[in-house]
């Protein structure tokens, strides 16, 4: 498996690389070849973990050229001191497929394409990548993405074989399905990286005109990137801002606790393939405030507008600040979603997802 972030390092695909591998170590032996501060090859959690160190790190940054120069470099030659069955390479940052192409042009490679369409916000490099992406399609075994939606999007702009595609959704730890959900009232999350996409400057702005009405909300932002140090500063001067460190994989229990405290869970992304933070939160039992946007793949699949969540016009933090309050006034609305993102029966646990992956790397194996 080839990821360029995996835990404890934060990270949608790393997450869901680390919590299939975990699952599919009984039967089978499996390598993990990522990125990290410094160079280490780690076995204690049964995979054999290589992190090659980026000398000059610029991994918050958009295209960081570093980092996938290193771990192209690094997967490349890694992959040719062993044989593998299949090989499983997360589509970006791209150029490690090609790495991994060269290196094993035999061996079976699985493209999990872990974006709904990935070049929306992407303005500087969007045409090179759209032709990479379109290569990468052609050339990969099998392909494999996590929403109906993503699917859609990515057989429109790449003109994949539908059979050449299938859907294996994310999963959810056991440990969101058997909490309990004790909510403090006004008190919001937000789990995810902070990153220019993630439009955090919506939810603060819709934060500032809830609070003038309702003083005792909070807005709790949990994450890291290239937007920490100046959401730090925004919660110094805005009281019932909060930014939390990220919470590494391993400690599960402790993000199940920051969202078992919380009342509602907002976010005003400009795209999600899955939305993997929303649906814990919601098997604990958290509403969800979104925006619409055409590459927000989480609408419509995990959250259902009107039913466990509430849907506004994106790019307008009046109309954000407007459905929280609705929330906040009527107890009987939240309860009724509440209520009904727990009970979402379009979330899969893990077990789940990494039973239908290691079937699909049996038939990719013997096609």
């Amino acid at each position: 498996m080839v990821v360029e972030l995996f835990p404890p390092d934060i990270g949608g695909s790393g997450v869901r690389y680390y919590e299939i591998a975990k699952r599919l170590l009984k039967n089978n032996e499996i390598d993990i070849f990522t990125l990290g501060s410094v160079s280490t090859h780690d076995s204690s959690e049964g995979s054999n973990v290589y992190r090659f160190n980026v000398a000059s790190s610029s991994m918050t940054h958009l295209f960081p050229i570093d980092s996938v120069a290193t771990l192209s470099r690094s997967t490349f030659f890694g992959l040719l001191l062993h044989s593998y069955d299949i090989i499983d390479i997360d589509f970006w940052p791209m150029l490690t497929f090609f790495s991994a192409k060269t290196a094993k042009p035999r061996t079976p490679i699985v493209v999990s394409w872990n974006v709904a369409w990935p070049f929306s916000y992407h303005k500087l490099t969007s045409a090179t990548s759209s032709v990479l992406a379109h290569i990468i399609g052609r050339l990969s075994t099998h392909n494999v993405t996590v929403s109906k939606s993503a699917k859609k999007n990515l057989v429109k702009h790449l003109g994949l074989a539908e059979d050449k595609m299938e859907i294996i959704p994310n999963g959810v730890d056991d440990t969101f399905f058997k909490v309990h959900l004790d909510a403090q009232w006004g008190r919001m999350v937000f789990v995810g990286r902070l990153e220019p996409q993630k439009r955090l400057d919506l939810l603060i702005a819709a934060f500032k005109t809830v609070r003038k009405s309702h003083n005792d909300v909070e807005l709790h932002i949990i994450g890291s990137g290239s937007l920490h140090q100046e959401i730090l500063e925004a919660s110094k001067k805005l009281e019932g801002l909060y930014l939390h460190n990220p919470i590494p994989r391993e400690q599960v229990k402790e993000l199940v606790s920051q969202l078992c405290r919380s009342w509602l869970f907002v976010s005003a992304s400009e795209f999600e393939t899955f939305g993997l933070s929303m649906a814990e939160a919601m098997q604990i039992g958290l509403p969800a405030v979104l925006t619409h946007t055409p590459n927000n793949a989480a609408i419509g699949e995990v959250a259902i507008p009107g039913y466990n969540s509430i849907v506004v016009q994106h790019d307008n933090p009046k109309l954000i600040a407007e459905a929280i309050e609705r929330l906040y006034e009527s107890e009987e609305l939240w309860r009724k979603l509440s209520y009904n993102a727990k009970h979402s029966t379009s979330i899969l646990s893990w077990d789940e997802v990494a039973t239908k992956t290691e079937a699909m790397y049996k038939r990719v194996i013997k096609s």
